[in-house]
């Protein structure tokens, strides 16, 4: 694999350089360019493997360059060091996929963590290619009628019914022994602890299956194995008929954990039913399942069904809501990140996390900052109104990972915004602007509050501050300037522009016009067309 380091600065330039250990990440060559220009020129020659980039930079930034790579379709993942904590370059390096972004002074050991995950994301890619091929033969040729028969009876599209079942299995031809029992190994992935995968979903499909299927199985029958998702979960459902020997079933288990966390890199828990009739199969994935939800802390083990009482937590918990608070009124989002990192890790140190719990400390976490923003007179319910809050917020309660990620968003989003507030002129112009786009319709006061998050009173007294105009007031300047536009440059009848501009009572955009500009509207456009 190629590097290229990007930097302005010769001296820090030679420090990445010479203080990373390339060959231990299979990395054997290392170039370094100055500005934007000269990377490109390398570019050209030798298209780089991983780009560690600073972001502010003479004649372009690192920014341009990575906008650059990827209108040319170019899959150099990217690295940026940084001088500035500044959530818009963080924001807009991830929109453009840049793999890592760490705040300068140089820190070998974050530096080498992002070339560690960039290393593992080409390794991945290239996974993928040799996966896909062998994922396409098997979706052309899988045995789609024993698959779906267990898919259609895990999950209730097959009544629990003996002679349904045995009516399916002949209907079907299938050579499923019905006077057999079976159980259930249930393996369970966490969505949000695999983010990092570039598998297409049908190439992840074949592989998990594959991979269980000569663990657990020991061998390449994917007759009796389904994969299936959840919000949460990724999860493969083995049926194994008359298996005897569960230490020897909790072995294969232990070890495609211990192979899953080798060359997938991330946690994967293995659940083991009783053996049942094949009535009973469904009942037995909804009971795994729901020891699974219970499972926030020991995701890399084997358990049976019976080891419920493992993963439940008997004592209540919750924040020190003082320290939080207080740390929110002193505006210190990273610490407040860091707060409930501390607590989450102790519960799971302590295997004191449920999904009880959990849904418990999303939840007073959340009513903290939504009374510290009711508080400044902002509107929570407004500023967490957009897809990517509710997308978040949604998932929050799946895993630790979900949960601080949401924090993480909660807390920058609160404690940048409440800033913006104070630096009210930015939250005026806001304002402004939403009037300048929506003046023809009907808005109010509590209109344009909202488009910036405040309350109206509060808003109210800081645009009068601000503007010397009331909202309102303000609303009809800008429409009787658009009218006097209209008035001058165009051929529509008066009560057409009152009505183009947002009246819709003619007398009155007459009454707002003279009182805004000593005259009445017809009498403007006469003086006008003199």
């Amino acid at each position: 694999m190629t590097v290229l380091i990007v930097e302005d600065d010769l001296l820090t330039a030679e420090v990445v350089r010479d203080s990373i250990n390339w060959s231990f990440f299979e990395i054997n060559k290392v170039e370094m360019a100055h500005n934007v220009l000269g990377a490109k020129k390398i570019f050209s020659e030798n298209i780089p493997d991983i780009v560690i980039c600073d972001i502010e930079m003479p004649k372009g930034s690192g920014l341009d360059l990575l906008k650059w790579v990827r209108e040319n379709n170019l899959k150099s993942e990217f690295i940026f060091l940084t001088n500035h904590e500044n959530f818009d370059f963080a924001s807009e390096a991830l929109e453009y996929n840049a793999i890592s972004y760490i705040t300068k002074p140089f820190d070998i050991a974050k530096t080498e963590k992002a070339i560690s995950k960039a290393v593992d994301k080409i390794k991945k890619e290239n996974m993928t290619k040799q996966f896909s091929e062998y994922g396409k033969y098997w979706l052309e040729n899988k045995r789609v009628i024993v698959s779906d028969f267990w898919k259609e009876l895990l999950f209730f599209g097959i009544p629990a019914k003996r002679a349904e079942i045995l009516n399916e299995i002949k209907k079907r031809k299938i050579s499923v022994g019905p006077e057999n029992l079976y159980r259930i190994i249930l393996i369970s992935v966490l969505k949000s602890e695999n983010e990092d995968f570039f598998w297409d979903e049908k190439t992840f499909e074949y592989a998990m299956i594959k991979f269980s299927s000569e663990i657990i199985s020991g061998d390449l029958d994917f007759e009796h194995i389904i994969y299936y998702t959840t919000e949460r979960n990724y999860y493969v459902a083995i049926m194994l008929q008359d298996e005897k020997e569960s230490d020897g079933i909790k072995q294969r288990c232990d070890e495609f954990i211990e192979l899953y966390k080798k060359y997938f890199k991330y946690d994967a828990a293995c659940y083991i039913s009783g053996n049942v009739a094949l009535e009973n199969l469904a009942e037995k994935r909804m009971k795994l399942e729901e020891i699974d939800a219970e499972n926030f802390v020991l995701r890399n083990r084997t358990f049976f069904e019976n080891d419920a009482e493992l993963l439940n937590v008997s004592k209540q918990y919750s924040f020190n809501t003082g320290e939080l608070v207080e740390l929110f009124e002193k505006g210190e989002k990273i610490k407040i990140v860091n707060f409930v990192k501390k607590e989450l890790e102790g519960l799971v140190s302590q295997n004191a996390l449920d999904a009880s719990t959990m849904y418990s400390l999303h939840h007073d976490f959340m009513q903290i900052a939504y009374s510290f923003l009711h508080k400044k007179e902002i509107q929570a319910h407004k500023l967490f109104s957009d897809k990517t809050s509710q997308k978040l917020n949604l998932k929050a309660d799946n895993s630790v990972f979900d949960m601080l990620k949401w924090v993480q968003f909660v807390a920058f989003k609160t404690v940048d915004y409440v800033d913006e507030v104070k630096k009210s002129q930015s939250i005026i112009d806001k304002a402004k602007q939403y009037v300048n786009e929506h003046y023809k319709e009907n808005i109010t006061r509590n209109d344009v509050a909202s488009s910036v998050f405040l309350t109206p009173e509060y808003f109210a007294k800081m645009f009068k501050a601000q503007t010397g105009f009331t909202i309102k007031d303000f609303i009809n300047q800008c429409r009787i300037e658009k009218a006097k536009d209209m008035l001058k440059n165009g051929d529509a009848s008066i009560s057409e522009i009152a009505f183009e501009v947002g009246f819709d009572n003619f007398s009155y955009f007459s009454t707002v016009f003279k009182k805004i500009t000593g005259t009445t509207p017809q009498l403007f456009r006469k003086k006008d067309e003199k």
